[in-house]
């Protein structure tokens, strides 16, 4: 028996009543009241939602074409036609279940490559866009910045010894500056500006636990981990953004940037070499984040952002300890001197404190 529809041709927006039948396995004819007919091959057929007991039917081949078949539906021509459309054109066409496995493989790939992309794409950011964006930072931080000129030379002296050279002009060159905020952080900046802030400089016991965090902080330099930090959070378009425009509000967002677990782990593997070559004990970085881990598990209130951006852990702790080597010279990092003027950088007082020497 023949199927009673109507037609929209894609042409007018006339509806032509029509008869469908099936014309053999894979076409069906369509012929309309004045006589007219044609023929359409089934797999040009798309399907579409339902409307109550009505098929919606569309041609591949013809926009605009639809035919919309009411009940009853001769049972072969119904047997005939593309199943229901219920998600979208190719899940239906391949099903949901390929469509879903097909779906996680696309999201995995998209993953592993935002995942990995900014470490490719950070060495060929310019270090002259890198430096523009870390002068500019420095500079905003105006009189928080310590000026003590014995206290900032200690600084520098103690980066020369963990790495000979980071401080003198040159493209390589690493510049030091030490904050007057309480807390307990330090921060590689773009463009090779390493920061610490005081108390981090105060409440370490001796220069040779500063000196682990100062290695672990030109190694994240070295190996661009802060463009890389920088492509991965905000993006290379809001990157550009950020290098070409204002500083003072994208201060604290770059201070804000978080590693991944293999930059940090780079990181230490570097500042434990550079600590090796120096000659500088790494039992000393040991005690310090043994010390600030068993604070924060006690609980311990600590102004202690260094922990949330580099996590002390009982296993980095072990990590350094395990360096060291008792038949390698080791030797402190600074000379009691040295080391009172660095615990002094941050000096306005009207004299100035003597360190004690640190138990070893």
């Amino acid at each position: 028996m023949d199927t009673r529809g109507t037609l929209y041709d894609g042409t007018t927006a006339y509806p032509h009543a029509v008869r469908v039948g099936l014309l053999s396995d894979d076409r069906i004819v369509v012929t309309t009241d004045s006589g007219h007919s044609q023929s359409v091959p089934l797999d040009q057929l798309t399907r579409s939602g339902e409307g109550g007991s009505t098929i919606r039917l569309g041609r591949s081949d013809v926009p605009g074409w639809r035919l919309l078949l009411e009940p009853p539906i001769a049972p072969d021509l119904l047997a005939g036609l593309p199943g229901s459309g219920r998600f979208g054109g190719w899940i239906d066409r391949v099903g949901l279940a390929k469509a879903a496995v097909g779906f996680a493989v696309i999201a995995a790939a998209v993953l592993a490559v935002g995942y990995s992309a900014p470490h490719w794409i950070a060495p060929h950011v310019p270090l002259s866009w890198e430096r523009n964006l870390g002068d500019a930072i420095v500079g905003d931080f105006g009189e928080l910045r310590c000026r003590n000129p014995e206290g900032q030379r200690a600084l520098n002296e103690l980066a020369e010894r963990v790495e000979p050279g980071v401080t003198k002009p040159g493209e390589r060159q690493i510049r030091f500056a030490a904050l007057d905020v309480n807390i307990f952080n330090a921060a590689a900046l773009p463009g090779g500006h390493i920061i610490v802030f005081k108390q981090a400089i105060a409440e370490t016991r001796d220069p040779d636990e500063l000196a682990g965090i100062i290695a672990h902080e030109i190694a994240h330099v070295r190996r661009r981990h802060v463009t890389e930090a920088l492509v991965r959070e905000l993006g290379i378009g809001a990157l550009v953004r950020l290098f070409a425009g204002g500083i003072g509000a994208n201060a604290q967002q770059i201070m804000a940037l978080r590693y991944t677990r293999a930059n940090e782990a780079e990181a230490d593997a570097d500042a434990i070499q550079a600590l090796r070559r120096a000659g500088i004990d790494p039992r000393a970085t040991a005690r310090l984040f043994a010390r600030l881990g068993n604070d924060e598990r006690r609980g311990v209130a600590l102004d202690v952002e260094w922990l949330e951006s580099h996590p002390a852990s009982r296993d980095r702790a072990a990590r350094f300890a395990a360096a060291y080597r008792p038949a390698a010279k080791t030797a402190p990092a600074l000379t009691q001197q040295q080391g009172d003027e660095l615990f002094n950088v941050c000096w306005k007082g009207p004299r100035k404190v003597r360190r004690a020497p640190a138990p070893r």
